[in-house]
């Protein structure tokens, strides 16, 4: 008597082998809660930006100690626009960067979440550096020190998306300028420049080095046309070669 189980047993045997694990990745929906996450950090660490920024407290209620008061806090305005600025360079980057994956891994959201650290580490710097502005250096060269560990993270970050061996992008796209590894170091060459400075010369002088950031990447663009040129130029077909007659 036949098995009632033989017409089972034989679909069984025509099956394919169970699919791996990563079948159940949805490596679409992942990358996409990868970037969606990063996009709150850089959101909340620019928001605690302004928070450090108390309103003054006015003991006679007057214009005059209200316009006194609120220069007062100019020191804390500069360091909260200096440390917008940096933190929307590095979330433009980020965004720069991460539309090239096609896929993810351990290691990448790894080196993310590193990244985004040094991001969340900012808000404190920047208040730090604008509290204690002038004459202190201390303060200062915490928070150049803290932009040049964020740059050289994403350094680490943009080096490992780009490498063709880790298959995260398209291998034709490793040598697009917006991954090139030289642009992260442009911004902190100015903090550590800032930091060689406070050492050795006059504070004041020291403090006006994050105004470098902005010709420095004016040379830089220099440099990403050329990319981008060599760029284009690698992606157009090649004609044949003309057959001899």
């Amino acid at each position: 008597m036949a098995s009632p189980y033989y017409g089972h047993s034989e679909a069984m045997s025509h099956t394919p082998d169970l699919l791996p694990l990563e079948h159940h990745d949805r490596t679409e929906f992942q990358l996409e809660r990868l970037i969606l996450f990063s996009d709150a950090v850089f959101a909340i660490a620019i928001t605690l930006l302004i928070i450090e920024i108390k309103v003054p407290e006015l003991h006679h209620q007057t214009d005059p100690e209200a316009l006194a008061a609120l220069l007062r806090l100019t020191p804390k305005f500069v360091g909260f626009f200096i440390g917008f600025l940096v933190i929307a360079v590095y979330w433009t980057a980020h965004h720069r960067v991460f539309r090239f994956l096609h896929r993810y891994n351990g290691k990448l959201t790894w080196l993310n979440i590193l990244f985004l650290l040094s991001i969340v580490l900012m808000p404190f710097t920047s208040a730090y550096y604008s509290e204690y502005p002038n004459g202190v250096n201390v303060p200062f060269i915490v928070y150049c020190l803290s932009v040049s560990v964020t740059g050289l993270m994403q350094v680490l970050l943009q080096r490992y998306i780009r490498n063709p061996a880790h298959g995260l992008i398209d291998p034709r796209d490793a040598q697009h300028p917006d991954l090139d590894i030289v642009r992260p170091v442009v911004a902190p060459t100015a903090f550590v420049f800032g930091i060689l400075l406070a050492l050795i010369a006059p504070w004041w002088i020291s403090r006006m080095t994050p105004v470098l950031i902005w010709p420095l990447m004016t040379l830089y663009g220099r440099r990403y046309r050329r990319l981008a040129r060599q760029y284009v130029a690698a992606q157009q077909p090649q004609e044949p070669d003309p057959v001899a007659a």
